[in-house]
C-alpha cells in the first residue's frame, strides 16, 4: 500500500533538510555515529541498506547528505502522533508486512524516475540471531530494473543495541557503517539477476557475533533479559516450551521445570548451557525443539490472543480475543479458521508481542503481550515448506 502524491518532491526536500540535523543527533546518541564528511548523490540513487534497529535510518542519514524518500512497513505510520507526522512530513512508502509488496515496488521506480534517492531495507525484518536476515530474489530484480545507480550500505553491531525481541534501544556503538559499493546502471545490465543478488547479499551480510568475538565491545542491556522469552521459549536443556521466566531486569533467564539458568554478559555472550553462547545457538535448538513436536502431531494453543483485521491506513478493528489453536493446516481463533495454504508468510512486529499475516485477500494481527509468537511462524514455514 502506497501514500498518495500529496504534495511536489520540493516540499518533502525542505521538512528532509530541516530534520537532517536531527537524524544526526539521534544517529550520534543512539549508536556513537558522527560522521564529518557525507556522501552526497548528484543522481538518483537506490540505497540499498542492512536491517539491525528500528532507528538505522537515522545511520543512513548521517553516512549520506541526499534526501531520500523511506520504504516502510504501514504499521509505522500508524504509531499514534509519531506516525502520522511521520508520514505526513516525509511520504514513505508504505508496505504491509506479510503481503505483496507490488504496490511499494511502483513506487519506488516512480520516485526514482522523478529524480529523487530511495531508502530500502531489503531485508524487511530485523535479525533474530545476529545474522543478517535473507535478501528476497525480487531485490535483484528491482535493482536491475531502476534503471539507476544503486547503492549498498552496511552497519554492524546493531543487533546489539536492539534485539529482535525488545522495541527499545541499549546503550553501545555501532562497531562499522558506511557505503559498501556502488553499482552503475550498466555495470548492472550485464549481471545476471543471481549475480546482482549474490553481490547484495554479500555487501550487506553481518554476523554480530563473529565480529563480537574479535571486537568485544561491551552494551549496557537497558532491561537486561526482561524480555527475552517473546523470541527464545525454549529451554535449551529440558526442550520445555514456554517454561522460561526472566528475574525482573536483570541479566538472568530460569527454566521453572528443570532449573537452568542462562545468563548473558555484558558482550551479549550466553553462559549457563554448554554449547550455547549465542542467540544464533539457542534458535538452533528452539527451531529443532519446534520441528520434532510439529513432526510427532504437537501444536502450540495460547490463551489471551487478541486478533484484529487490519485495514487501509493500518486500521484495526478488533474481533476476538481468547483462545488460539493451531495445527498443521492454520491456525483457529474465535470462531475463524485462517489456513497456511491461503497465507502469506506472517511477520513478527512491536519486539514479538504480535504477529500480521495476510489470509485470502485480506490483512490479520495477532497480539498477545509477553507471548513468543514466533512459534507460529516457524510452524507454518514447516507446514509449508515455505521460507519467504
Amino acid at each position: 500500500m502506497s501514500a498518495p502524491e500529496r504534495r511536489p518532491d520540493a516540499y518533502y526536500k525542505r521538512i528532509y533538510a530541516l530534520f537532517r540535523p536531527i537524524f544526526r543527533a539521534v544517529a550520534f546518541f543512539a549508536y556513537g555515529v558522527r560522521v564529518k564528511r557525507p556522501v552526497r548523490y548528484e543522481e538518483p540513487v537506490l540505497i540499498l541498506a542492512n536491517h539491525t534497529s528500528d532507528l538505522d535510518f537515522t545511520d543512513v542519514a548521517s553516512h549520506i547528505s541526499n534526501h531520500m524518500y523511506f520504504v516502510t512497513s504501514d504499521h509505522v505510520t500508524a504509531m499514534g502522533l509519531f506516525g502520522k507526522y511521520f508520514d505526513s512530513w516525509f511520504n514513505p512508502i508504505k508496505v504491509t508486512k506479510g503481503s505483496s509488496k507490488a504496490g511499494g515496488v511502483i513506487d519506488i521506480m516512480r520516485r526514482l524516475r522523478r529524480g529523487n534517492c530511495v531508502l530500502l531495507f531489503p531485508e524487511g525484518r530485523i535479525s533474530h540471531n545476529g545474522r543478517s536476515t535473507d535478501i528476497a530474489p525480487a531485490t535483484a530484480k528491482l535493482a536491475k530494473s531502476v534503471k539507476c545507480k544503486v547503492v549498498t550500505f552496511r552497519a554492524s553491531g546493531g543487533f546489539f543495541i536492539e534485539p529482535r525481541w525488545q522495541n527499545y534501544l541499549n546503550r553501545g556503538k555501532l562497531f562499522s557503517a558506511g557505503v559498501v559499493n556502488e553499482y552503475s546502471p550498466e555495470a548492472l545490465a550485464k549481471m545476471t539477476n543471481e549475480e546482482v543478488l549474490e553481490q547484495i547479499r554479500a555487501d550487506l551480510f553481518v554476523d554480530a557475533y563473529a565480529e563480537q568475538e574479535r571486537l568485544r565491545r561491551p552494551f549496557k542491556f537497558r532491561h537486561g533479559l526482561r524480555d527475552i522469552t517473546r523470541y527464545y521459549d525454549v529451554c535449551p536443556r529440558c526442550r520445555g516450551v514456554d517454561t522460561l521466566e526472566a528475574e525482573g531486569e536483570g541479566m538472568t533467564v530460569r527454566c521453572r521445570e528443570c532449573g537452568c539458568e542462562l545468563t548473558m554478559d555484558e558482550l551479549g555472550f550466553f553462559h549457563g548451557h554448554e554449547g550455547l553462547r549465542s542467540c544464533l545457538d539457542w534458535e538452533e535448538i528452539q527451531l529443532e525443539t519446534y520441528r520434532k513436536r510439529f513432526e510427532n502431531g504437537e501444536f502450540f494453543a495460547e490463551d489471551g490472543v487478541t486478533i484484529y483485521s487490519v485495514g487501509e491506513g493500518f486500521e484495526r478493528t478488533e474481533l476476538f480475543t481468547g483462545p488460539l489453536s493451531s495445527s498443521a493446516e492454520g491456525f483457529k481463533i474465535g470462531g475463524g479458521s485462517y489456513a497456511f495454504h491461503e497465507m502469506s508468510l506472517p511477520e513478527i512486529l512491536s519486539g514479538g508481542r504480535r504477529m500480521e499475516f495476510t489470509c485470502g485477500k485480506r490483512s490479520y494481527m495477532l497480539e498477545k503481550e509477553n507471548a513468543c509468537l514466533n512459534k507460529y511462524v516457524e510452524l507454518y514455514k514447516w507446514a509449508t515448506g515455505r521460507e519467504e
